[in-house]
């Protein structure tokens, strides 16, 4: 008989999950062992336990890569969305999987969990007012360097209190947090008449859970705390008076080639893998000049390669998005009763 642990549905607001497969951090190395467990009401996902609001800064500060990212790094990175073909590129490539895309000219934004704030550069270079909320205290020092408008905290802090926006967006975010249900009726209040949301979070309906099983790359224990598909979101937006518009699927080409080298990766708890860590320069300073050039030519070789992986990866992803099996799903919402 499955073991059960009383935990709040924001789904259905049963109580009662039933303990499934135990699960770890298979990036970052947080040392702990985590389940997965099913809503006995529902058959919701979420991982258990569940972590509360208040230990949220302190396990994204410890664990999470952006204390190696510096604000010219976000500055580069942004300018690429202005490029030429840039939209077509992000469609080739998975990486039109964010709702500051969706912005309009003279609208006002609010990106909540807004990482390091490429998407509020993004925003404003598309001629939009950019906010943004984000728990990681790694991220201040590039909020102060590029001027952005970022709240440190919660959404539950009420931040930018006298403002109302057109769009509300969560990229990757809504997963993360312990109670999604009473984030999305917050959200409704701060949007304008005709407001909308845009929410971007894994798909466990995607073909790329069902191939990889417990190692697939979105479980990201445990940072996610909730697991949807559209059904159970569809039916968590509609208790919060929402409606889904419109929605499709994505995957980005980078998360199928590293779900394939993780799924050949045996992890070791409380250990960082290096799959996730940030690459060096295969050419340091100290290098023989032989041993330079055959690295080198090890690098291009690697660069041809992953090129055509890249390729092949993209070809069917946006066949497997076409029929909506991708790893990410992008839902924009209204409010009951919005035109």
């Amino acid at each position: 008989m499955a073991e059960v642990i009383t935990m709040r549905c924001p789904v259905c607001d049963g109580h009662q999950f039933s303990l499934g497969t135990t699960v770890m951090d298979d990036r970052y190395g947080e040392p702990n062992h985590y389940r997965l467990a099913h809503c006995q009401a529902c058959d919701h996902l979420a991982t258990a336990p569940r972590l509360t609001e208040a230990e949220l800064p302190g396990l994204y500060g410890r664990y999470y890569p952006r204390k190696d990212i510096t604000s010219e790094d976000v500055r580069r990175q942004a300018a690429d969305a202005a490029k030429p073909f840039a939209r077509w590129i992000r469609w080739c490539k998975g990486t039109d999987n964010q709702g500051q895309y969706g912005v309009r000219p003279g609208e006002s934004m609010l990106d909540v969990g807004c990482g390091s704030g490429v998407s509020l550069l993004e925003a404003a270079a598309l001629g939009a007012s950019a906010f943004g909320i984000e728990a990681d205290p790694n991220v201040k020092p590039i909020a102060s360097a590029l001027g952005l408008h970022i709240h440190f905290g919660s959404l539950h802090d009420n931040p930018f209190p006298d403002r109302r926006f057109d769009l509300v967006v969560m990229n990757q975010v809504i997963e993360h947090l312990p109670d999604p249900d009473i984030a999305l009726q917050r959200l409704a209040d701060r949007l304008t008449h005709q407001g909308r949301l845009i929410l971007v979070f894994p798909n466990t309906s995607s073909l790329w859970r069902h191939l990889f099983g417990i190692r697939w790359i979105n479980w990201h224990i445990p940072y996610h705390l909730h697991h949807f598909d559209l059904a159970h979101f569809s039916r968590m937006a509609t208790r919060c008076g929402l409606k889904v518009v419109r929605s499709r699927t994505v995957t980005p080409n980078l998360w199928t080639l590293l779900g394939l080298r993780t799924w050949r990766h045996s992890p070791s708890l409380g250990q960082p893998s290096p799959i996730w860590q940030v690459s060096r320069s295969l050419n340091s300073p100290g290098s023989a000049p032989n041993q330079a050039s055959s690295l080198t030519a090890r690098a291009r070789v690697r660069t041809v390669l992953l090129g055509v992986l890249l390729t092949l990866s993209g070809v069917i992803n946006r066949l497997v998005d076409a029929m909506g099996w991708g790893d990410s799903l992008v839902v924009e919402l209204r409010r009951e009763g919005a035109s």
